[in-house]
């Protein structure tokens, strides 16, 4: 299961919208209508980075690293060699 960020949960369904309204058109017009559905006001910082990445991702030119967060089960037993921190 991937984690999504705020930004990228915001930004991915309005850039899949825009990439299936335009798709067949030429990139210069998919570019177009792409800048011109940017939510987040000002271009720039975190929020730009995740828009621009995310279109990235979406339209084949990166691929995906899905994060995994594992939860590791504690060991059996303490290991005897360590003593108590607080007794």
């Amino acid at each position: 299961m991937a984690i999504k960020s705020h930004w990228r949960g915001l930004a991915a369904p309005i850039i899949a919208r825009v990439l299936a309204e335009n798709a067949g058109k030429p990139e210069r017009d998919v570019r177009r209508a792409l800048r011109k559905a940017y939510p987040f006001g000002r271009r720039s910082h975190h929020p730009y980075k995740i828009w621009l990445d995310e279109i990235q991702v979406q339209t084949g030119r990166r691929q995906v690293r899905d994060r995994h967060f594992e939860v590791q089960s504690p060991s059996p037993e303490p290991d005897p060699r360590q003593g108590l921190l607080f007794a």
